[in-house]
């Protein structure tokens, strides 16, 4: 079930909220890009348009969607809270940032964001998250909010006609709020 109220995030450089009706297009123009489909394992194998699809809000089945928004009001990704395991408060995070935006600490600061969220005001217990060892960008970034490396899937996915292994990361609550104290 996705959470019924409106959020909104801020940070020093972007802000969170929930998806408006605006954001459609745009978040599906952004999401278009190869780039994203690579580093989620979507290959041609695949009918990309399935996946370059966005659904934000009622029609995601995420808990929560947050459309990552810069400083002049733009939507330039989307990071979402999957409920695969709420009866154990634990959430699945995904998170993309399109073209233009990324190696700017835009998903980062998104991360730290989304994760107060998640262990204020939702209250859970862990977070978890799937990345392919490739995305050695989006593991860099993963470990500076406090993820470690919980499992690996050898060949668990094969992306342009090769294996790869899938590392499933993990945050518990109390780990958060460790290195939120310490000022990281």
């Amino acid at each position: 079930m996705a959470w019924q109220r409106p959020i909104t995030l801020a940070g020093p450089r972007i802000t969170l909220r929930s998806p408006q009706p605006g954001d459609q297009a745009t978040l599906e123009r952004l999401r278009a890009d190869p780039e994203i489909d690579y580093y989620m394992g979507v290959d041609d194998s695949q009918s990309k348009l399935l996946w370059r699809h966005v659904a934000v809000g009622e029609q995601s089945g995420a808990l929560v969607d947050l459309v990552i928004i810069d400083r002049r009001g733009q939507p330039i990704g989307l990071v979402s809270l999957w409920d695969r395991a709420i009866p154990h408060q634990a959430v699945e995070l995904s998170i993309w940032i399109g073209q233009g935006y990324r190696d700017r600490g835009y998903g980062t600061e998104a991360l730290r964001l989304v994760l107060g969220f998640a262990f204020g005001e939702l209250k859970l217990h862990k977070v978890f998250l799937r990345v392919l060892e490739y995305n050695t960008r989006a593991i860099h970034a993963y470990q500076k909010c406090g993820f470690r490396v919980e499992g690996v899937l050898r060949e668990e996915m094969k992306v342009d006609g090769q294996w790869h292994a899938l590392i499933y990361m993990g945050l518990l609550a109390h780990e958060f709020q460790a290195q939120h104290a310490a000022g990281e």
